[in-house]
């Protein structure tokens, strides 16, 4: 009976942590026009006016989910999440001379740095490796005028904050306190 409670107990602590989290794709695909910059607010992130989108067709600098993607001149551009979130990464496409990578922060302090990746005309996923919680995104790079970005792929309320787990536990001793005295 003890290994059935505790079973149950641990599928609802891993069923609630997973339902908690869900996956957000900022694609640029229903922004109108073309060289504006990404308006700040944009998918829940600040982009500084250091990022701009457009739609036309340009090869090597290709879309993974067209139309639109966004480039950048700066060679330490950034965005900032409005809140925390745990940052998944980027698909990448441009000249085959140029290297792009992440350094993740929270709260100003360097959690995380990616590994790096040499860009060509088909779209690649550039992994962040980083599983926890960050709130801006530098992306570096060799080249920032050879480069474009799309689908920029992140956890929302990928990780609950301390008091959410807090309460989620006492409810859980409650419930085997209640099943253990019925049964």
């Amino acid at each position: 009976m003890r290994k059935i409670l505790l079973l149950t107990l641990l599928l609802l602590v891993f069923f609630a942590l997973a339902a908690n989290a869900s996956q957000m794709i900022i694609n640029f695909d229903d922004l109108q026009g073309d060289n504006l910059p990404v308006p700040d607010g944009y998918g829940n992130v600040t982009w500084y006016n250091q990022w701009t989108y457009y739609g036309f067709v340009q090869d090597p600098y290709n879309a993974h989910s067209p139309p639109n993607r966004v480039y950048t001149g700066n060679a330490d551009a950034m965005f900032t999440f409005n809140s925390p979130e745990v940052f998944d990464g980027a698909w990448f496409a441009g000249q085959p001379t140029t290297n792009v990578q992440f350094q993740g922060y929270l709260n100003g302090a360097l959690e995380f740095t990616s590994s790096s990746l040499t860009t060509s005309s088909t779209p690649t996923f550039l992994n962040s490796g980083y599983a926890g919680m960050v709130d801006t995104i530098h992306v570096l790079s060799n080249a920032p005028d050879f480069y474009v970005m799309d689908d920029v792929t992140y956890e929302s309320g990928g990780v609950p904050e301390p008091g959410s787990l807090v309460l989620m536990g006492t409810g859980l001793v409650g419930l085997a306190g209640y099943l253990r005295r019925k049964f």
